[in-house]
This record gives structure tokens, C-alpha cells and sequence, in this order.
């Protein structure tokens, strides 16, 4: 019997292994006629950005909002010309693996989650550990890790 997938979670981060999370989520999506949910964690304290945030800066958390919104919102839009109309963003504050893992999870009835194998290079995942390894042993729901392409050509 095969699982019938309703609520799905794609995390992004704007990674080019990101997008391709997000390509086989969305056809995931409309072959379930699931509800799709594109979330992204902004964990101010630890990512690179396009420039530097200043502690308690209002205006830095302000442009990194509108700019991860904007985001979603073209990634929402392209689901939408897909044929996937049931599509949802979050933005939320925090530890990737955490909310991710655990809080957003909580929050929402999320029965499969999908993420890259990895966006952050090798010296940030010997560092920091990866969030999809961590999610992958956590998380309550299915987990699929996308290591290939929509033609399954590794990443």
C-alpha cells in the first residue's frame, strides 16, 4: 500500500539544492493533491547573508524578512503555475533543526518532509552538523533527503 501524503513540508534556503527539494515536493504534491508548505528558517545568528547583520538591528531583521518572503512568494507562484494551488509560506526565527524537527511539525499536521541533502559547505556541516541529518533522526514524519535532480542526476 502506498502512502498518501497530505500535508508536505519543503524546507528552502535558497541553496540551488534547495530549489531541486522544492521541484520534487511540488511534484509530490500534485500527484497526491497534498498541501504543500514552503517554509524557511532564518537563523540570523549563524548564516552568511548578502551583508552583515548588526545585533538588535530592526532594519537588518526587517530586509532579511522581506527578502526571504519575497522568496516564498515567487517560489508559491510558480507551484500555483504548476498546478499545485494548495501552497502555504512560513517564515520563521530560530534553529533550522529545531523548528524543523520539532516546532513547525507541532504546529502543522505535516505527514512528509522534504530537504536537500545539504546546503552549507563542508566546513559549515563539520562545524555545525547538518539540519537534514539531524531533522532525518528526529522528526516524527517521513523524511525524504534529495540527493538527485528531476532527471536523478546526483546533485
Amino acid at each position: 500500500m502506498l502512502q498518501n501524503y497530505h500535508d508536505i513540508l519543503v524546507a528552502v534556503d535558497g541553496s540551488a539544492q534547495a530549489q531541486q527539494a522544492f521541484a520534487k515536493a511540488l511534484r509530490i504534491a500534485k500527484l497526491n493533491h497534498g498541501h504543500l508548505l514552503l517554509l524557511n528558517v532564518l537563523d540570523i545568528w549563524n548564516k552568511n547573508y548578502d551583508f552583515r547583520p548588526i545585533p538588535d538591528d530592526d532594519d537588518f531583521t526587517q530586509k532579511i524578512f522581506a527578502q526571504t518572503e519575497n522568496y516564498l512568494k515567487v517560489l508559491q507562484q510558480e507551484a500555483k503555475q504548476l498546478g499545485v494551488t494548495d501552497c502555504d509560506i512560513h517564515i520563521r526565527f530560530g534553529n533550522p533543526r529545531k523548528i524543523i524537527a520539532y516546532e513547525f511539525q507541532r504546529d502543522h499536521q505535516v505527514d512528509l518532509t522534504i530537504l536537500a541533502a545539504t546546503g552549507k559547505n563542508a566546513l559549515t556541516r563539520t562545524l555545525t552538523g547538518s539540519v537534514t541529518d539531524y531533522v532525518t533522526r528526529n522528526a516524527k514524519t517521513d523524511v525524504l533527503t534529495i540527493r538527485t535532480d528531476l532527471g536523478n542526476r546526483p546533485l
